[in-house]
């Protein structure tokens, strides 16, 4: 496994290979990470609120993205919804609406 997370690395592949872009911002994304440029660089993303994530834990591939690290700090460990009404989401146009499919996908989990 080549990340922390204990992520199968065909699972990491799969959605690295599917969000190119960030999920939230949709700008395109340094990958590798590269840690003099964090902002930039593609991060691993879980929609999960229970901590601390990890594959042994639960994590599911559904569960999982990938977003800038701008994105990424911003979040931290809030929930989706807060973050959304976050000064960062507003100024950046982020909300349940402009996001990409993935994490629609995840909001939608959560009312079913």
């Amino acid at each position: 496994m080549a990340n922390r997370f204990g992520i199968p690395e065909e699972v990491e592949k799969r959605i690295r290979e599917r969000d190119l872009n960030c999920v939230y911002c949709h700008k395109l994304m340094i990958c590798p990470y590269e840690p003099s440029n964090h902002s930039n660089s593609a991060t691993i993303e879980q929609f999960r609120e229970e901590w601390p994530f990890y594959w042994d834990k639960g994590l599911k591939a559904e569960d999982l993205a990938i977003c800038c690290g701008r994105c990424n700090s911003s979040r931290s460990r809030k929930k989706l919804t807060d973050w959304f009404k976050s000064d960062y989401c507003i100024l950046n146009k982020i909300n349940r609406n402009s996001v990409s499919e993935p994490v629609k996908q995840y909001l939608r989990s959560l009312q079913s």
